[in-house]
């Protein structure tokens, strides 16, 4: 079956290919008989061309070697003495007017000067010019090789191509000059070329380079499509003569018959292609007829005018679940919903008087449900049929419950809204305003909806303000932040609000208007106000402070704020600056706490710095304090405060020098008070000295001495020497100014020393001394000298605060503990 359907197929194929294959067999053969023929009237024109062509050419050369001789006659004349300027006038016209090809004849000296010049009217080459350029490459070209030379064609002044001919005069080998005759191309030929080949072809003098110099105006170059190229010598150069043949009929006549030939062949296939496809059409038609019927998605079905099913689709048991083939015969009626028999009854009889319907009612399926059906009824009055379309609209009905609850509930939501929405068309009218909006301003929605410009809610003195936020709506120029503008109620009263505009659109894209949502801004700009006042103020209190305060962001160090005396310093383009960049003093990454750059906002406030810090510019000393806090962005920023402090440090320095004259001075003081009792100090070993040193002297002078109590009284004398100098040493380090020297002292001698400088005013004022110290104390790092002021001072006022007290209970005890010990 398939074998036979695949040779029937075959068979059909070739069936329709042979009227296609004898057709196209037809159309190159007549096209090819025709190329042959127009080929060979080709061929035949183009040999009369060329011979056309030669014979022009030898015209040409004919009339130039005529002009050559009598040039080498002339120059032989005048090279024998024979030529005057007369002479020369006289038989240059007489050639000149049976050559209408030249038009100038002249004699050049051997300085390239125009000596003699015919016809007496000539524009070119006149008597006493020089030859230039080309002339003189040309004239020495005939000189030096003693014959007839041509020049270069070049444009004159009045735009004609020429060439000139150069005849050598030459008298004993030596070069006197040379005739010139000169050549209009234009001449050649419209004077030189039969009118016979002017009329029937279009001739043109080429350069080297291919450049037309001259052409005939015989034929336009459209019609020109046959042309020949021969050159022309004399007088060589690679000039060339072209002619160019003109058929008559043109381009028209010539493809005319292929052209009908090409075309009666299409028109005969498109003919035999026209009938295929009809034929296929309705084979395909019938076709897609059936299945279109059989595979449609909607249920398809011929009905009776009593309502009777006569035929349907599949698509009633996919949809509906009943067999196609069981209702044929079955009412229609008999499957819609009760409550919609009423509305099918009147579609039905709308049928029956020939009236197109399109109805929706619900149908029973198998199972026993309903879906919704869509139906589109046409009738067949002739045959007594309906032809209907059911679509099933099940969804359809769903969605739309669905968005009329989702409208109700949109409508609800606007409704409650407190931004008042309004939208304008294209002209600026108002198409709509929400209660939201009505109940802003007062206006009912009918009072608004249709409204044009002026608004009702436009205050009287406004209107061109307003007037002008409308044109810039309609323009699209209107901001993206909105536009303030003042708005008057049903009552009167005015208020600020805020306008935000957007486009409105439709479901195709296109914008049919424009929407507006409004916001009472009254009492946000009263508290804006207030904010502003309050940022006024505060800006003023920064500005007033001699402090510098910055604020710069943590991670990128870019100055976000600083006040006037900040600015001051640094310069009032700080801001946008960096920290660093304008050299604000601040203490390096390490001096930091914390590295601010890896804060984030929940670790802060934080505190990142304390100190003085040195300007490396200035020389200036600021006490900076940076704290790690929150901007208004939420960023983390570090906030700066440097004050100068360079004065008070200036003065607590004079201060310290102060000081310390006061205590050298307290201690010269002291020194002269304890004068007395120093040198009653210094008189005990002074007198144990001479005493041991006479008692020795008596005993070696007596002779009796004997050498170990000498030795011990020398010893014991230089111990007392030893005290003395102790004693003179200490006196002098305490009263010498020094600067600190820092290094590991004892605390056991340094508090002996003091204490043996406070026994003077103890002795005096009747005052013990008791120390209490702690074994094995560690050695401090310091400044000998001053710890023991401080020790000296601390015990002296112990002294003084006990002149008071009974002589009995006069006891300064003086402990020393390391810093584990006293934590109790």
């Amino acid at each position: 079956m398939q074998a036979s359907a695949a040779a029937r197929a075959t068979l059909s194929r070739w069936y329709w290919a042979v009227p296609y294959l004898a057709v196209t067999v037809l159309a190159l053969s007549m096209l090819a008989v025709v190329w042959l023929l127009q080929a060979r009237e080709t061929a035949v024109e183009r040999d009369a061309l060329a011979r056309d062509l030669q014979w022009t050419e030898q015209s040409i050369r004919r009339a130039m070697l005529t002009t050559e001789e009598f040039l080498v006659q002339l120059a032989r004349d005048l090279s024998a003495g024979t030529l005057d300027h007369d002479d020369f006038q006289l038989r240059a016209n007489e050639h000149l007017a049976i050559n209408p090809a030249l038009t100038n004849l002249a004699w050049v000296d051997r300085e390239h000067v125009i000596a003699w010049s015919a016809p007496f009217d000539t524009r070119d080459l006149l008597a006493g010019e020089i030859l230039v350029d080309d002339q003189v490459q040309a004239f020495q070209n005939s000189a030096l090789s003693a014959r007839l030379t041509y020049g270069r064609p070049y444009i004159d002044v009045r735009g004609a191509a020429v060439l000139e001919v150069y005849a050598p005069v030459l008298r004993r080998g030596d070069s006197l000059g040379a005739i010139v005759a000169v050549y209009s191309m234009e001449r050649m030929l419209s004077r030189l070329v039969p009118a016979r080949f002017a009329e029937k072809y279009r001739l043109a003098i080429l350069d080297r380079a291919g450049q037309v110099l001259a052409l005939s105006s015989a034929l336009p170059e459209a019609q020109q499509p046959l042309s020949l190229v021969l050159a022309l010598d004399p007088p060589g150069n690679g000039l060339a003569l072209q002619a160019m043949a003109f058929r008559s009929g043109g381009a028209v006549l010539r493809y005319l018959p292929a052209a009908l030939i090409v075309g009666l062949s299409l028109l005969v296939l498109w003919s035999l292609w026209t009938l295929r496809r009809h034929v296929q059409r309705r084979v395909r038609v019938e076709k897609e007829r059936d299945q279109l019927f059989d595979l449609s998605l909607d249920l398809l079905c011929v009905i009776d005018l009593d309502g009777r099913f006569g035929r349907c689709n599949p698509a009633f048991e996919r949809v509906l679940g009943h067999d196609p083939h069981s209702l044929p015969g079955r009412l229609l009626i008999d499957f819609v919903h009760a409550e919609d028999v009423a509305e099918t009854l009147a579609m039905l009889r709308r049928l029956a008087g020939g009236e197109p319907v399109r109805f929706e009612t619900r149908c029973r399926c198998a199972d026993g449900s309903y879906k919704w059906l869509m139906w589109s009824i046409n009738p067949v009055r002739e045959e007594r049929l309906v032809y209907a379309v059911a679509h099933d609209v099940t969804g359809r009905k769903a969605t739309e419950d669905a968005l009329r609850a989702e409208s109700a509930f949109r409508k609800a939501m606007e409704d409650s809204v407190v931004t008042g929405l309004r939208a304008i068309d294209l002209s600026g009218r108002i198409i709509y305003v929400n209660s939201a909006f009505c109940r802003m301003i007062g206006f009912d929605e009918d009072e608004l909806v249709g409204a044009g410009p002026p608004f009702p809610y436009w205050p009287p003195e406004q209107l061109s303000e307003c007037e002008r936020n409308l044109s810039m709506t309609l323009s699209g120029r209107a901001p993206r932040s909105g536009f303030e503008m003042r708005i008057l109620r049903k009552n009167g009263e005015r208020f600020d609000a805020r306008f935000y505009l957007s486009p409105l659109i439709d479901l195709t894209g296109r914008q049919t208007g424009w929407m507006a949502s409004i916001t009472d801004i009254t009492e946000p700009k009263r508290v804006r106000a207030a904010l502003e006042s309050a940022h006024e103020r505060f800006e003023a209190v920064l500005d007033g402070l001699d402090a510098a305060v910055f604020v710069a962001d943590a991670r990128t160090d870019e100055i976000l704020f600083a006040n006037l005396a900040f600015k001051r310093i640094h310069g009032f383009d700080a801001v946008g600056r960096t920290v660093r960049g304008v050299a604000v003093p601040q203490p390096e990454r390490g001096d930091y706490r914390v590295d601010p750059r890896n804060l984030s906002p929940a670790d802060v406030p934080r505190e990142l710095f304390d100190g003085e810090l040195l300007h490396p510019q200035s020389g200036r000393w600021y006490h900076v304090r940076e704290q790690a806090t929150r901007w208004v962005d939420g960023r983390v920023v570090r906030m700066g405060i440097a004050t100068d402090i360079t004065d008070r440090k200036q003065t607590a320095a004079v201060a310290r020098e102060q000081e310390e004259r006061l205590q050298r001075t307290a201690r010269l003081i002291t020194m002269g008070e304890m004068a007395s009792t120093l040198a009653h100090e210094l008189n005990q070993p002074l007198a144990a000295i001479a005493n041991y040193c006479a008692g020795s002297v008596t005993r070696l002078q007596s002779g009796k001495g004997k050498t170990e109590d000498v030795l011990a009284a020398m010893q014991k004398a230089s111990f007392q020497a030893e005290r003395a100098g102790k004693i003179i040493r200490r006196v002098r380090e305490f009263v010498k100014k020094s600067e600190p020297q820092r290094c590991a002292v004892d605390l056991v001698e340094v508090l002996e020393d003091a204490i043996g400088f406070a026994d003077i005013d103890a002795h005096r004022t009747r005052i013990r001394i008791h120390t209490e110290l702690e074994p094995e104390l560690p050695p401090v790092y310091a400044d000998r000298i001053m710890i023991e002021q401080v020790l000296l001072n601390l015990i002296r006022n112990g002294l003084d605060a006990m002149a008071d007290t009974l002589p009995e209970a006069r006891v300064l005890v003086v402990r020393v503990r390391t810093l584990a010990a006293c934590r109790t």
